[in-house]
């Protein structure tokens, strides 16, 4: 029995340290999550003691062997063990949850109720900081503000931006996990009852963080009920939306559809004009989709670690020096195809369940287009891979009754 509470407590702890980012926990220099690199630090002791065998995953194994040995034999002049040492912890971590996780104490419903407090506290912040705001009062847990946008707040992710990612995904894991414990699509006519402060929780917190993010992922998360029956009445809904949106003259929403026209047209001058600050994360991606290949020794091996800091200033105008970011493409820059390539393939498999084909996008969102060292990228494939393992789980369960009928 002590066994199965310890499981469980790491399971959520884990859960929760990757979900949050206190403003009392960032680190003011690098905006690091202190609290979550000291969670990760106990990952070994949970390996030894409650870790299988099976819990390590051979394609991690082989992405972390790569970054060690490939930077220090081919560029050890760029060789930086801070930055590998993260990418060490970070597979530790999951590790350690995989471990826990297959051992099978750790039900669908402690996830699901993991998941709806979660929602829940990224509202409750969120109406906090705004009564804060509202009432002249210092704001709680408030990090990376703008004092000209005093709307724009974080809830309990580093940023507003952060956070629309995070709550969209928790909502989207929240929605599967209902439909796999009731037996079938989500039933809004039956279940909006029992879940209205999930939902009364998860629009406000995307429709007021003032956020140009959250209407993308809101968009997104719609997917989730996108059939042919009610395909229609989801366009009308979107139209009303948008209709609503746009007769307010939101600042964000007008941005992210700016944004998104201009990003589709792969024209990085225009990228910039449509938004700046969006555009330092959309043209990283696009710069180093043109310069990875496989004609040399350096696309399959990596130039260096911190390689692209040396030049993306100099490609994107009005960013500070050193600017970096490409996402999974920096990994292929900087480590080779070879790293590259395991850990797609690594994010990718244990991400993606049969069926579940809206995963692989919130995989794109938050695994490919970010690094390797980011909170929400592992935050990502950990709610994914469990995700994953109820829908198997349940599948199984399913064809064992089907069996015995």
């Amino acid at each position: 029995m002590k066994n199965i509470t310890l499981n469980k407590f790491f399971i959520k702890l884990i859960i929760i340290s990757l979900a949050i980012s206190p403003a009392f926990a960032l680190d003011p220099t690098n905006n690091k999550n202190l609290l979550l690199i000291c969670i990760m630090c106990i990952a070994p002791i949970l390996i030894l003691f409650f870790g299988k065998l099976k819990s390590f995953n051979i394609l991690l194994i082989l992405f972390l062997l790569t970054i060690i040995s490939i930077p220090y034999f081919h560029q050890p002049q760029s060789l930086r063990w801070s930055t590998i040492f993260f990418s060490i912890l970070f597979s530790l971590n999951f590790f350690s949850y995989r471990g826990l996780l297959y051992q099978n104490y750790f039900t669908a419903t402690n996830y699901l109720l993991v998941l709806k407090y979660l929602i829940l506290a990224y509202f409750i912040m969120l109406v906090i900081q705004q009564l804060c705001l509202l009432l002249g009062l210092p704001i709680l847990n408030l990090s990376n503000y703008n004092p000209l946008e005093p709307w724009k707040l974080n809830s309990l992710s580093a940023e507003p931006s952060h956070s629309a990612r995070i709550v969209a995904l928790l909502m989207y894991s929240f929605i599967t996990i209902k439909e796999l414990l009731y037996h079938g699509k989500y039933n809004f006519r039956v279940e909006i009852k029992k879940d209205k402060w999930v939902w009364i929780a998860f629009l406000w917190t995307m429709l007021t963080m003032i956020s140009g993010t959250a209407f993308l992922f809101l968009f997104i998360f719609t997917l989730k009920f996108l059939k042919r029956k009610n395909l229609i009445l989801l366009l009308i809904l979107l139209g009303a939306f948008l209709l609503v949106i746009n007769n307010f003259e939101f600042i964000e929403f007008e941005r992210a559809q700016k944004t998104f026209m201009a990003t589709i047209t792969f024209q990085e001058d225009k990228i910039v004009e449509a938004d700046h600050s969006a555009s330092v994360r959309i043209l990283p991606m696009i710069i180093l989709a043109k310069m990875v290949g496989f004609s040399t020794l350096n696309d399959w091996f990596g130039y260096g670690i911190d390689y692209v800091s040396t030049f993306m200033s100099d490609l994107i105008p009005g960013v500070p020096e050193g600017i970096s970011g490409g996402g999974l493409l920096q990994l292929w820059m900087e480590y080779g195809f070879i790293s590259f390539f395991l850990f797609f393939l690594f994010s990718l498999k244990n991400s993606y369940a049969k069926g579940e084909y809206l995963s692989v996008l919130f995989w794109f969102m938050l695994v490919f287009l970010y690094g390797v060292n980011s909170q929400i990228v592992w935050l990502c494939i950990t709610l994914l891979i469990t995700n994953k393992y109820f829908i198997k789980k349940y599948k199984k369960y399913k064809k064992l009754n089907y069996a015995n009928t």
